[in-house]
């Protein structure tokens, strides 16, 4: 208009002014409504190779978590069936102890009691996880305790037999590993034809397997007593191989292990956590305070466009 007292030029600035203070305002809407300092890395460029580099760390840290998570669940089962095992081997050596003279062995059916503690042992050594069988190595889709693989000899006792016989095992002599940090890779898990395990089946089976007289004879007895020893190796002393305790321990010392590394990555997932927020995140108190400053400095641009439009020389010598 060549009626206004403003130049082009003032013009041009204020409305300038506006256009930028309305896409600050634009901006400052979308953080309320996001919680989001920006939605593209350009609005936060001084921090983007840091952000970058933190949520890459953070991915990496969570996966560690997960594996550790994982583990530890399997952990926990081997521990729980070992624990079960050494106890059964316990109680049932007792129970021979208690019945190895007339027709005891007999009256208390040791021969039933046997089978049954062998079926629990062979389940226990047959537990899984959501994907995987425990105690199989490699072979983690495949049960590995079948004592009617047509591999294994079931014993036909008296005597015993001190032969060992792993015939039974149908996994594979792999150990289970797991990647718990960028340099830690952790071996873990405990195969089904460890000695301990071999000795269990073997006194329970010879056991099962025998019918006993009444009174128990001097074979039957012998039997009895080469079982007792079997179970008192597998539990206690059983020579340079593993007890089961002592696969026990070994597992807890992974777990244990598993639970330290995994205390340090959530100690750097929630820093990492934290820092990704204070670089993306808003203050959303700070954030709506300045929204309503903006919005009354954008409301004052309007009023002053909307004033210099009326402004001509005819209303400025009124």
């Amino acid at each position: 208009m060549v009626t206004r007292i403003g130049t082009f030029t003032n013009q041009q600035m204020i409305l300038s002014a506006t256009l930028r203070n309305q896409a600050r305002f634009a901006d400052t809407q979308l953080q309320v409504a996001t919680g989001k300092v920006s939605q593209t890395f350009s609005g936060i460029s001084q921090d983007t190779s840091r952000l970058t580099n933190l949520k890459n760390e953070l991915a990496k840290t969570e996966q560690y978590i997960e594996n550790i998570d994982v583990v530890t669940k399997r952990l926990e089962f081997m521990e729980f069936g070992l624990e079960q095992i050494d106890d059964m081997a316990r109680d049932m050596r007792s129970l021979i102890r208690s019945n190895l003279n007339g027709d005891a062995a007999t009256t208390v059916n040791l021969q039933a009691l046997a089978q049954q503690y062998l079926e629990q042992v062979t389940e226990i050594m047959n537990l899984r996880d959501d994907s995987r069988y425990l105690f199989a190595g490699g072979k983690t889709d495949t049960k590995p305790v079948d004592l009617a693989n047509g591999v294994y000899t079931p014993p036909v006792p008296p005597p015993f037999d001190a032969t060992a016989d792993t015939g039974y095992y149908e996994g594979d002599a792999s150990i289970a590993e797991v990647r718990i940090d960028d340099t830690v890779v952790v071996q873990y898990g405990v195969l089904a034809s460890e000695s301990a395990f071999e000795k269990i089946i073997r006194a329970l089976d010879h056991v099962a397997q025998t019918t006993f007289t009444s009174p128990i004879t001097a074979a039957e007895k012998q039997m009895l007593n080469d079982a007792i020893t079997a179970l008192t190796e597998a539990v206690e002393d059983n020579g340079t191989s593993k007890t089961i305790g002592e696969l026990a321990s070994d597992v807890v010392l992974d777990h244990r292990l598993l639970d330290s590394q995994r205390e340090k990555h959530q100690q750097y997932a929630n820093f990492a956590s934290t820092s990704i927020g204070e670089i993306e995140n808003v203050d959303t108190a700070e954030a709506i305070t300045f929204l309503n400053f903006q919005q009354v400095q954008l409301q004052a641009s309007y009023e002053l466009i909307a004033r210099i439009g009326t402004l001509s020389l005819t209303n400025f010598l009124r």
